[in-house]
C-alpha cells in the first residue's frame, strides 16, 4: 500500500511546519514556500494533460485532489489510498459540495487495479509514490496494470521521481553539509558516500528508463520527461523529475530538434532572447546548459578524486543562469519552455517551442534519451539496514508515506512552532524550534519571560526620534563621511550615489504619495536604491520578481537588475530603470542633495516608508522601526540575504545605515548554508545583527550562538507587525528597544505562564495599517491597552494566531486562533473606538476601553460595526494605490542606471 508521501507531508506542513518533510542536508524542515512551489509546478504539469476523468493513485491527504477536482474540465475524479488516508479524505470531500459531486475514493494499493474500469480515464496521476516502491519490477507491474485503464489517447503521469544518475552527487552534498566533513579524511568521506548510495532506501530511476520501457510497451506512443520548474533550489528541484507516458500519437518528436549549444552563440538569458527574436525558430533545443541547481555539489563530487582540490560546498562561479531564468526569458517572447535532462547528469537541455508553429498535444523526445536497457536504470532499494561504521549517524527514518528523500528530524530536534501563510510571516520562536516561511522569509524563533504575557526588552519607553529617515541618514553621513558602509562603499559615496538616483526618480514623478518598486539582488545596488527612494519621499516596494505581483500597488518607477528586467512584465505608465552592473565608477567628487524644492511636495510625517503585501491587503509601513534603531549604538551587520531583499531586510538595512553600522557581505569563501562557518565569519567580522539568510540556517545559527554564548540579533515577523530580537550572551533573547509582543486572553489581558493566549505585536514594529481597506485595518490594528511612549493612542496588530509561554520560557506560536479569541466568536459583540490620530478600531464590548480612546458606535454585532470603521490611510494613500502615469523621458543624471 503506497500513499503519496509528498502529498501527505506538504499538507501537514501547511498547518504545522514541524510535521512536514525535513531536509536531507540538515534535518530541518524544507521551507513551506519551497513545497508550495513544488506542488504548484506539479499541478501545472498535470493541467497540461486531458483530464475529464482522472484517477489518482496514492492521494495521501489530498494535496492535489481538491485543487484538480475543482477544475471545470474535470467531471470525475477517482482516488485511491490507505485506509487512514481515505477516511480523512472522505470527511473532507463530504464537507465540500463541489468535491462531493465529482470525487470517488477507494482504499487500495498502487498495484491493485481490480474492478477499475478499463479504457476509462483520460489521465492517471501517480505523484511522489514511486520512490517508495520496492524495486523496478514493482514499478513495471504498476505501469502495465495502469495503462489499460486509460481511455484512447490518455496519459500516465509519474511525478516526484528521483534521478539515479545524480545519486553520488546528492550524497556528496548531504555528506559535506555536516560540520567539519570537508576537513576530514578524503578516503573516509568517499567510503561514506559510496555506502550511503549503496544503502539507499528509496527507488532511484535514470531518466532514460522510460524510453526503454516504451520500447517494450506498445501502448506507449510518447514519452515526455522533464525536470521540475521553479525558482527555489533544494533537493526536490535538484534531483527530482516527472515523466508522462501517453497512449496518443505525438504531435512532435523533439529528439532531433535543431540545437544551439550553450557557451557558443548563446551565453546568457539576453543572448538567448536575441537569438529567438532574430531567427524565430519553431523548435530549438538549447543543449548542454550547466545545471546551476546541482553545480556546486557536482563540482565537489568531482574534486573528491583530485587530491589537489579542496572538497567543500563553497559557492562556485555560476557557469549559467538558473534554468528558470532561461525559461522565463523565452516565455516572455511567447515560447513554451520545457527543461529536461541533458547529455551529462550535470547538464540540462531546454526545449523551446513556438505555439504558433507547434500544435498543442503530446510530445515525445523532450529528453533525448540514450538507448539503454531498462534493467540498468534503477537501483535496488535497501528495505532494512543499519549504518556501517561509527560515523554513519542514525539510519534514515522515513515517515509514513515516504517523504521525498527526507529523513525525519531526530528526536532532539523539536517541532516547529510557526506555520507559513500567504504572505507568510517571519516567525520568531525559541532556538530549539524553527519556523515555516513566507512570501517573504521566516525567522528563527526565540524565548520570552514566562512570568507575564507581555514580552518587552529594556528601554521600550524611550521616545522615538521625530526626524525622518532621510534626515537621520544625512546626520550620520555628516558625522562620519569616510566610514565604511558596505564593501567598497563609504557613507559619503553611498550618499552621493543615492542623491543622483533620487534626482533621476524625481524626473519620473516619484515622490510623496507614490511608490517605487525595486528588484535588486546586489546589496550595494539595493542600498543606493532604498536611500534614493527615501530621499524622494516615495514609498519603497521591494519585491522578488519570481513571485506573483498581481496585487502589488502601481509603482511610479521600477528599479530592476538585469535578471528582474527579464522576469517582470511591463507596467503601464511606470518608468523602468535597469541597473547597469558594468557602469564606471562615480565621479571623484560632487554633492547633489535633494531638497523640498525638488520633490513633488514636501514629505509629511505620516508618509509611509514602505508598502508591502500583507495578510489582508497592502500594508503601509512607517519609519518608526528605523527611528528606534537610530537611538541605539551601531552594531556591525551581516547581509545574508539570498536573492532579492524583502521588506524586513529593507528596514534592517536602513536601520543599520542611520546609526552608522558597517554592513558586511560574505564572499564565496563562506558557505552560507553551514551555520558553523557563518557564525565563525560573524565573529571574525564582529557582526551581531543578521539580515536575511536561509530559514533553516538561521534557526540553527541562533541555536549555535546561544550554545556558544555569542551575541546575535535577528528580525522578522509579518509586514503588519515586525519584531527585532536581541540575544545577549548568558541570557535568553528579548525584544530590541521599542519592540513588544503580547499574549492576551478574551478580555485582552495578559495571560499567565503556560497559558495559551492570542498573539499581538506592539511597539516600533507595528505598521501604519492597510491602505484602502478600512474594515481590515480597524479589525486587525487595535488600540494598544498598555500604551506607547508617553501614553498616547498607540496601536497593536492582531496576528490571529494563538501562542503560549512554555515552562522553559519559549514562545510557541500555533497555527489556529486561541480558543477564547473574541474576534473568532460569531456570538461576540463589539464597539467601535476612535483615537486622536483619526483611527477607528473594532473592540470587544466586554474589554475595558484603553486610555485615550473613546466609543463612537455602541455595542453591536461584528458586521454592523465594520461599516463604521475609517482609516486616515484611506485618504492619504489614494494616489499611491492608483499612481498617475509618470513622464517617461529618459535621464542621464544617474550613470549606474539605464532605460531599457
Amino acid at each position: 500500500m503506497f500513499d503519496s508521501g509528498l502529498n501527505e507531508q506538504q499538507d501537514a506542513l501547511a498547518a504545522v511546519p514541524g510535521d512536514g518533510p525535513v531536509s536531507s542536508y540538515d534535518a530541518l524542515p524544507i521551507p513551506p514556500a519551497h513545497l508550495r512551489e513544488w506542488r504548484d509546478a506539479t499541478l501545472g504539469r498535470i493541467r497540461g494533460l486531458p483530464r475529464r476523468r482522472v484517477l489518482e493513485i496514492g492521494a495521501g491527504t489530498g494535496t492535489l485532489l481538491p485543487r484538480l477536482a475543482r477544475d471545470a474540465e474535470v467531471g470525475e475524479y477517482s482516488a485511491t489510498g490507505s485506509a487512514a488516508a481515505v477516511a480523512a479524505l472522505t470527511a473532507r470531500v463530504e464537507a465540500d459540495p463541489v468535491l462531493r459531486e465529482k470525487v470517488r475514493l477507494e482504499c487500495r494499493g498502487a498495484e491493485d487495479t481490480h474492478g477499475l474500469p478499463a479504457g476509462h480515464f483520460d489521465t492517471i496521476v501517480v505523484d511522489s509514490v514511486v520512490p517508495s516502491f520496492p524495486g523496478l519490477a514493482h514499478l513495471r507491474t504498476v505501469v502495465e496494470r495502469l495503462l489499460p485503464l486509460l481511455a484512447p489517447g490518455g496519459s500516465l503521469f509519474l511525478g516526484g521521481l528521483r534521478n539515479l544518475d545524480l545519486a553520488h552527487c546528492f550524497r556528496t552534498g548531504t555528506a559535506l553539509a555536516r560540520p567539519g566533513a570537508a576537513r576530514g579524511d578524503r578516503e573516509a568521506l568517499c567510503r561514506r558516500i559510496d555506502r550511503e548510495v549503496a544503502e539507499e532506501r528509496e527507488l532511484l530511476l535514470s531518466p532514460a528508463l522510460f524510453d526503454a520501457l516504451a520500447r517494450d510497451l506498445p501502448a506507449v506512443r510518447a514519452v515526455d520527461v522533464r525536470v521540475q520548474r521553479g525558482v527555489q533550489h533544494n533537493e526536490l528541484t535538484r534531483y527530482r523529475y516527472d515523466a508522462v507516458l501517453s497512449t496518443a500519437d505525438p504531435v512532435a518528436d523533439l529528439t532531433a530538434a535543431p540545437r544551439a549549444r550553450w557557451g557558443e552563440e548563446i551565453t546568457s538569458a539576453a543572448t538567448l532572447a536575441g537569438h529567438l527574436r532574430a531567427r524565430h525558430p519553431a523548435v530549438l533545443r538549447l543543449a548542454a546548459v550547466p545545471n546551476r541547481r546541482v553545480h556546486d555539489e557536482y563540482a565537489a563530487m568531482q574534486s573528491l578524486f583530485n587530491p589537489l582540490e579542496s572538497i567543500d560546498l563553497a559557492p562556485q562561479d555560476a557557469p549559467a543562469p538558473a534554468p528558470e531564468v532561461l525559461c522565463r526569458a523565452a516565455e516572455r517572447l511567447g515560447y513554451r519552455a520545457l527543461p529536461t535532462w541533458g547529455e551529462r547528469p550535470d547538464l540540462l537541455d531546454i526545449v523551446l517551442l513556438d505555439p504558433g508553429q507547434v500544435p498543442a498535444g503530446p510530445l515525445t523526445g523532450v529528453y533525448a534519451a540514450p538507448v539503454v536497457e531498462a534493467a540498468g536504470c534503477a537501483n535496488t532499494p535497501v528495505t532494512d539496514h543499519r549504518p556501517a561504521g561509527p560515523d554513519a549517524g542514525p539510519p534514515a527514518r522515513l515517515p509514513k508515506g515516504a517523504a521525498p528523500s527526507a529523513r525525519t528530524a531526530p528526536a532532539t530536534v523539536p517541532s516547529h512552532t510557526v506555520r507559513t501563510a500567504a504572505p507568510a510571516p517571519h516567525a520568531l520562536s525559541a532556538p530549539t524550534a524553527t519556523a515555516g516561511r513566507p512570501a517573504t522569509r521566516i525567522r528563527p524563533a526565540t524565548r520570552i519571560r514566562p512570568a507575564t504575557g507581555i514580552w518587552a526588552g529594556a528601554d521600550t519607553d524611550a521616545p522615538p526620534s521625530e526626524a525622518n529617515v532621510a534626515s537621520l541618514f544625512a546626520a550620520q553621513v555628516a558625522r562620519a563621511p569616510r566610514a565604511p558602509a558596505l564593501p567598497g562603499l563609504a557613507y559619503a559615496e553611498l550618499d552621493a550615489r543615492s542623491d543622483l538616483l533620487a534626482h533621476a526618480l524625481l524626473e519620473h514623478r516619484a515622490g510623496p504619495g507614490t511608490c517605487v518598486l525595486t528588484a535588486l539582488s546586489s546589496p550595494a545596488g539595493f542600498a543606493v536604491a532604498a536611500l534614493a527612494v527615501v530621499k524622494t519621499g516615495a514609498a519603497l516596494l521591494p519585491v522578488d520578481p519570481t513571485l506573483d505581483l498581481a496585487q502589488a500597488p502601481h509603482p511610479a518607477v521600477l528599479l530592476l537588475d538585469e535578471t528582474a528586467d527579464l522576469l517582470l512584465p511591463a507596467v503601464p505608465g511606470a518608468a523602468r530603470l535597469v541597473r547597469d552592473a558594468a557602469a564606471g565608477p562615480l565621479p571623484p567628487a560632487g554633492h547633489w542633495p535633494v531638497t523640498d524644492a525638488d520633490r513633488l511636495r514636501p514629505p509629511c510625517p505620516g508618509d509611509p516608508l514602505l508598502v508591502l503585501p500583507g495578510e489582508d491587503g497592502t500594508v503601509a509601513v512607517g519609519g518608526e522601526a528605523v527611528a528606534a534603531a537610530a537611538q541605539a549604538a551601531p552594531a556591525d551587520t551581516a547581509w545574508l540575504v539570498r536573492g532579492y531583499p524583502d521588506g524586513d531586510a529593507a528596514i534592517g538595512l536602513l536601520s543599520a545605515l542611520v546609526c552608522g553600522a558597517r554592513v558586511h557581505v560574505p564572499d564565496g569563501s563562506v558557505s552560507r548554508d553551514v551555520p558553523h562557518e557563518v557564525l565563525g565569519w560573524l565573529r571574525r567580522r564582529g557582526a551581531r545583527m543578521v539580515l536575511g539568510g536561509a530559514d533553516d540556517v538561521l534557526g540553527a545559527l541562533l541555536a549555535l550562538a546561544r550554545a556558544e554564548g555569542a551575541g546575535l540579533s535577528v528580525s522578522g515577523g509579518w509586514a503588519e507587525g515586525r519584531l527585532a530580537v536581541e540575544q545577549m550572551p548568558g541570557s535568553p533573547p528579548r525584544p530590541a528597544p521599542g519592540y513588544r509582543a503580547y499574549l492576551l486572553d478574551a478580555l485582552l489581558r495578559p495571560v499567565g505562564p503556560g497559558e495559551t493566549g492570542s498573539l499581538y505585536i506592539a511597539g516600533a514594529g507595528v505598521a501604519q495599517g492597510y491602505a484602502g481597506r478600512p474594515g481590515s485595518d480597524g479589525e486587525r490594528f487595535l488600540p494598544d491597552p498598555f500604551g506607547g511612549p508617553g501614553g498616547g493612542t498607540a496601536r497593536m496588530w492582531r496576528t490571529g494566531r494563538a501562542a503560549r509561554l512554555d515552562e522553559d520560557g519559549s514562545l510557541r506560536v500555533l497555527d489556529a486562533p486561541a480558543h477564547d479569541d473574541p474576534f473568532t466568536d460569531e456570538h461576540a459583540t463589539f464597539v467601535v473606538l476612535a483615537g486622536t490620530a483619526g483611527h477607528r478600531a473594532l473592540w470587544p464590548a466586554t474589554a475595558a476601553i484603553p486610555e485615550g480612546w473613546y466609543e463612537t458606535h455602541g455595542e453591536d454585532a461584528c458586521a454592523p460595526c465594520l461599516d463604521h470603521l475609517h482609516s486616515p490611510l484611506d485618504d492619504d494613500l489614494d494616489d499611491l494605490l492608483q499612481t498617475s502615469p509618470p513622464r517617461l523621458r529618459p535621464t542621464d543624471d544617474e550613470p549606474f542606471w539605464r532605460t531599457p
